[in-house]
């Protein structure tokens, strides 16, 4: 009997040994050496300068000069890991980041007339969001570009007693967009420097008055530490990178045909009705250069066949109907300004224009140009509103939804911004530009 029990005893051992040892080998195995994504944060610090406008007859800005200041977080999918995803292949492996930055205009002077005193910008805030990418790298150097958009809050927009020659921000909270063109030096595998030309661009699209937007551009100096880079990376090294994209093979891509159909609604201040305020309006009068305007909405329809002819761009021409009902207040506004021609007012409106748009996985950039079939706005559309009319966009495709999207744009005529929009929309048939063999 106790020989019997040994021989238990010793099998239960030699079973719990081959267990242990088999369980150690699962989790050897389950560890990945190789992270999909490498992680950084840095910051950067610059020199910009306001562009100068004309207004009433004169320079704007007498003193143009400002800094920026950033803090960001890095996201770049590693080119060791063999799952990435074709957009990043693409791509070259982006950078995706998220950042705060600090635009410091407080020592910006702008001033019209007989004003008696300078009006300020202040400081302006701005949380973004930003893609880069690089368009040559080697072992040490590279060069690319770097797309920012945002929201961003002026501490010193417009005010009519105290603020009254800012005609650039008419509001604390605001859109920002910046665009840069960079290179950078590796110093260590961690860390890399960089140097960039940028530009950087604040305004309400239209949701208050005054808005011609600040527009700056200068030199920003950027440090980068990544904080997850594997040992065996050696820094994302150039031979490394180049036999990644040389062994990748893009799935053969079959160009397709489908209909963009989108609802929107736009949001607008009137721009007559800023200049009763301002041009026509005595200093006696209830709302003598006050910006707080009423805020009207906009609603649009639009369809355009699109061709998808990538793996990232597609183009198309499209038509696009609004309906304005707000403009019936258009001729009491024109009349209150002493205008003696009658002119005509419609609430419908009808354009064409040329789209184009750039996929990375759930996002793009959409864009578009066009020019008015049918328009009656007026004064204002007769002498303030050029026909060429421009949007520019971001559009998010939810992965449970996947023909739906939801985005928004800035809508402008000729550089002027004429709406805020937010937008609705699916991508409708998928035809097949060649059959299949």
């Amino acid at each position: 009997m106790a020989g019997v029990f040994r021989k238990i005893i010793a099998g239960l051992c030699i079973s719990v040994s081959f267990a242990s040892l088999y369980a150690e080998d699962t989790v050897a195995v389950a560890v990945d050496t190789i992270p999909k994504f490498i992680y950084s944060v840095g910051g950067s610090a610059g020199m910009n300068h306001l562009l100068n406008i004309e207004m009433r007859g004169e320079k704007l800005v007498k003193r143009g000069w400002g800094s920026n200041y950033s803090l960001f977080m890095n996201s770049q999918a590693n080119p060791l890991d063999s799952t990435i995803s074709v957009y990043d292949r693409v791509f070259g492996f982006p950078t995706l980041e998220a950042g705060l930055q600090l635009l410091d205009y407080s020592h910006v002077r702008m001033h019209t007339e007989d004003t008696p005193y300078m009006s300020r910008l202040g400081y302006v805030w701005a949380a973004y969001i930003a893609f880069r990418r690089d368009i040559y790298r080697n072992r040490k150097w590279s060069f690319g570009y770097g797309l920012e958009n945002g929201l961003s809050l002026c501490s010193r927009p417009y005010d009519a007693v105290g603020n009254v020659d800012n005609d650039l921000i008419g509001q604390h909270l605001s859109l920002y967009f910046g665009f840069g063109l960079y290179a950078g030096y590796r110093v260590t595998p961690e860390l890399e420097l960089s140097v960039g030309f940028e530009y950087k661009h604040n305004s309400n699209g239209a949701t208050d008055r005054p808005n011609k937007g600040s527009n700056g551009y200068g030199l920003t100096m950027r440090a980068r530490c990544d904080l997850n880079r594997p040992a065996s990376d050696n820094g994302l090294t150039y031979r490394e990178r180049l036999r990644k994209l040389q062994e990748f093979r893009k799935p053969p891509f079959e160009s397709y045909m489908y209909l963009d159909i989108d609802a929107t609604v736009g949001f607008r201040t009137l721009y007559e009705e800023w200049l009763l305020h301002r041009d026509y309006m005595t200093a006696e009068e209830r709302g003598y250069h006050n910006g707080k305007l009423a805020l009207h909405t906009v609603w649009s329809t639009g369809i355009t066949p699109m061709v998808r002819y990538n793996q990232v761009h597609a183009s198309g021409l499209g038509l696009e109907y609004s309906f304005a009902g707000y403009l019936a207040r258009s001729p009491l506004i024109e009349q209150a300004c002493g205008v003696e021609k009658n002119y005509r007012h419609s609430k419908h409106t009808l354009y064409i224009s040329a789209h184009h748009e750039v996929f990375y996985k759930q996002l793009s950039l959409a864009m578009s140009v066009g020019t008015y079939l049918f328009r009656q706005h007026g004064w204002v559309g007769d002498f303030y509103e050029p026909l060429l009319v421009e949007t520019v966009g971001i559009r998010y495709y939810p992965k449970f939804f996947k023909p739906f999207y939801i985005g928004y744009n800035v809508k402008a005529n000729l550089g002027k911004a004429y709406a805020m929009e937010l937008k609705v929309g699916l991508h409708a048939g998928h035809w097949r530009l060649k059959k299949k063999k």
